[in-house]
């Protein structure tokens, strides 16, 4: 038997495991790197199994109590293979949410603490941005499947546009205030603000909505569902990839589905057509999504099967119709997708009150008599811990006749999933952005009050502090070591690491075209009507692909263009490691890095935001776009230049012993379909190819901003080393004001370390 321990720092994402105390080898497949616990859980008992050569383990875990649970429940669904004798976990790490507690007890023990410049604004602003971070619930549905029922459920109130087609032509952001009321700001497609609206209501949406210059609307109010989140969310009412009138609006979609670390996803279905052929490229490309990011992505795409209040229990399967509901999926290589069924419509009317609410009625009736109608107990079908289970059997208890049947409608269950999901994975990220708002200030102020203390007391370390100050002073004025930087920076190269990112996506697109023109290869005669129906689905499925290309590159793009200044920023860091060196030989403490801790973090946050905003990968794209389209016009739509066989066809009449001759059009598919796909099968190869070379320019351009904003920062350096020397060549302090410093600077290492000990263990 082995013991196994596991280390898991959910806020650096950091992973440690020890073997019987020892580490695995260099090439062991026990090395995480920067994955979630829940990207890698599941495989960990095979690993360890193989790596062992054993069933039978002792597992010891330090993490917080939702990364342990994982980490159980992936051992037990391979119960199987694998053997734990004995599991335990270090109570002492707290959950997120009680270090984000302690994060908001501790900024305000900082502004009520001695140190002046830690009141300055820009760190107050820097702590409140972090504390409003804003979590994305990105709303997608099938045709008709009460999406803007569901929305207005989880509002609280009748707002969204509802009807029995798709109403969704806008992107529509709901987001959580205080406020009670609703209100409203509409956008063209520019962002420029079209109309300003006080307390919105229904009727007023409708009009918005309708309106084709409007391309979307925001609108800030309460959303009662979050408040225990710990998020500020926003709900996002996003056009389906059928259903928008700007081409843009679609792009974002794709987009929204590739950025996991910012969204969460509401797929709603309608329970009573759970067909997908609509929105069957758009789910091929959601399962592609979820591949990549282990159990993390299958908890972000939360499916809700809507309207389950329209089966009849004393006829209708309703379990049946959930398996079937997760076949579909499965089909799609959706695995283990998330199933809840919901009735939003009772939901809503739960929620409201209105004065007819003959859902309601008829499914309270049906309640009393058919367990199946509670459609909060399917636990089955998805992932819901056994402490929600446990929470949503406490409210019913507690709860009145009309809230059982608000619980049993499912809401609940899906408002659960949602704040799980948030708690797990964005809090974390959000409670180390709120630990760095004043973490490398208080470095900075630490790091220069303690030479200060250091020297205060001997003339020898004054001499010795100068020296290396005019050291490092030198370097810097030298411009040596930034030319080597500068020569490091410009070797760094990531264009190799695009192209294999895009080349598997590109080479699956690629079959899918070939698809298409192979079930078009035996269709060498087709009527002229059936060949235009034909001519729409090629159209509409190789916009489709151009657009999930589009939203792929610029994903691809952006997380290279993020590792690129991550890389360089932290050559940087080791740069200025270097340069302070040679003081590591005496008692005192100079780290270059440490005086300009915060300059980095500020020009990491400037960097990361212009790299995100920059991108022309897609400008070829539609570049392509329109000559392929005057093609196509010139294709089809002009008589003499059609791309069809005329055929001269007789049919026999035998009651008048005639020949009838009549003139048949029919088109030849087969070279349509080649023809008018072969140019976007060039495209794919161009798109590839200006990925790249974009991927080298903006890699250019990032080299050569970073450079010069290095080269801001050494200047900073040099400064704030200026300064210091004059503050220790100052005539001798008062024995007051040395005892002020002295306390300062022992309440910031006790400030430090607590800030340090929320996230680091």
């Amino acid at each position: 038997m082995k013991i196994i321990h596991i280390k898991y720092n959910p806020y650096h994402i950091q992973t440690e495991i020890l073997i019987d105390g020892k580490a695995p080898k260099d090439n062991s497949k026990l090395h995480f790197g920067k994955l979630r616990i829940q990207e890698w859980a599941e495989e960990l008992p095979e690993i360890l199994v193989k790596e062992c050569s054993d069933r039978e383990f002792t597992i010891h875990f330090v993490g917080t109590l939702t990364d342990f649970n994982d980490l159980k429940e992936a051992f037990n669904s391979k119960s199987d293979i694998i053997s734990v004798s004995k599991w335990s976990r270090d109570e002492s790490i707290p959950d997120v949410s009680s270090v984000e507690d302690e994060v908001d007890n501790i900024f305000v023990e900082i502004q009520k603490g001695p140190v002046k410049s830690l009141k300055d604004t820009d760190i107050v602003e820097a702590f409140k941005k972090a504390k409003n971070q804003e979590f994305e619930i990105n709303v997608v549905a099938t045709m008709s499947s009460g999406k803007s029922t569901l929305i207005n459920a989880l509002l609280g109130k009748k707002l969204m546009p509802v009807a029995n087609t798709a109403t969704t032509a806008t992107i529509v952001r709901i987001i959580d205030t205080d406020q009670d009321s609703f209100n409203a700001v509409a956008y063209d497609a520019n962002g420029n603000v079209l109309y300003k609206e006080n307390n919105i209501e229904y009727a007023q949406m409708k009009v918005w909505n309708a309106d084709k210059t409007i391309s979307a609307i925001d609108i800030y109010g309460r959303i009662p569902c979050v408040d225990s989140v710990g998020m500020k969310l926003i709900l996002v009412d996003t056009p389906g990839p059928n259903n928008s009138r700007d081409k843009d609006h679609e792009r974002m979609t794709y987009q929204m589905l590739n950025d996991s670390d910012k969204s969460l996803v509401l797929f709603v279905m309608n329970g009573t057509n759970l067909s997908v052929n609509d929105e069957a490229a758009f789910m091929d490309y959601v399962c592609n999504c979820m591949k990549e990011g282990g159990k993390q992505s299958r908890e972000r795409y939360i499916f809700a099967i809507n309207k389950m209040d329209a089966f009849n229990p004393e006829d209708d399967d309703i379990p049946g119709a959930l398996r079937q509901a997760k076949e579909v999926l499965e089909e799609r290589g959706i695995m283990f997708p998330n199933i809840y069924p919901i009735s939003a419509q009772v939901a809503l009317e739960c929620r409201t009150n209105p004065v007819r609410h003959s859902t309601l009625d008829s499914f309270q009736d049906a309640l009393k008599y058919f367990d199946e109608m509670k459609f909060d107990s399917y636990y089955e079908f998805n992932n819901l811990p056994h402490s929600s289970k446990k929470e949503i059997e406490r409210l019913l208890k507690e709860a009145t006749e009309e809230e059982k049947a608000e619980i049993h409608s499912g809401i609940v269950s899906v408002e659960e999933a949602v704040a799980l999901y948030v708690n797990k994975y964005a809090r974390a990220l959000k409670v180390k952005d709120l630990v760095e708002s004043f973490n490398n200030r208080l470095k900075e102020l630490a790091a220069i009050e303690s030479l200060k203390e250091d020297i205060r007391c001997s003339e020898e370390r004054k001499v010795k502090l100068n020296q290396d100050i005019e050291r490092i002073r030198k370097i810097i004025s030298s411009g040596d070591a930034a030319k080597v930087l500068s020569s490091l920076i410009d070797k760094k190269d990531f264009t190799k690491n695009v192209s294999g990112e895009i080349n598997p996506f590109i080479n699956e697109l690629g079959k899918r075209i070939d698809k298409i023109i192979f079930s078009h290869t035996k269709s060498s005669k087709v009527p002229k009507s059936e060949a235009l129906r034909q001519v729409r689905e090629i159209q509409k499925e190789s916009s489709i692909i151009l657009t999930q290309l589009d939203a792929r590159i610029d994903d691809v793009l952006t997380k290279a263009f993020e590792t690129l200044y991550s890389d360089i920023l932290d050559m940087y860091k080791e740069h200025l490691k270097t340069i302070g060196l040679a003081i590591k030989d005496v008692d005192l403490n100079l780290s270059p890095l440490d005086f300009v801790s915060e300059d980095i973090a500020n020009i990491d946050s400037l960097i990361k935001k212009s790299t995100q905003t920059i991108d022309e990968g897609h400008y070829v794209t539609k570049t392509k776009r329109e000559s392929r389209k005057v093609k196509k016009t010139n294709w089809f739509w002009t008589p003499w230049n059609w791309g069809s066989e005329r055929y001269d066809t007789e049919y026999y009449d035998r009651q008048y012993q005639e020949w009838v001759a009549k003139n048949v059009e029919y088109v030849n598919m087969s070279a349509v379909a080649t023809q008018y796909l072969q140019p976007i099968q060039v495209q794919l190869v161009e798109a590839k190819k200006a990925a790249e070379a974009h991927a080298h320019k903006e890699g250019l351009r990032i080299k050569d901003v970073l450079k010069k904003a290095l080269g801001q920062i050494d200047g900073i350096l040099d400064a704030k080393l200026t300064e210091l020397q004059k503050s220790t060549d100052a005539a001798a302090q008062t024995e007051q004001e040395i005892k002020r410093q002295h306390e300062e600077l022992k309440w910031m290492e006790g400030i430090i370390a607590k800030v340090n000990n929320l996230i680091n263990f």
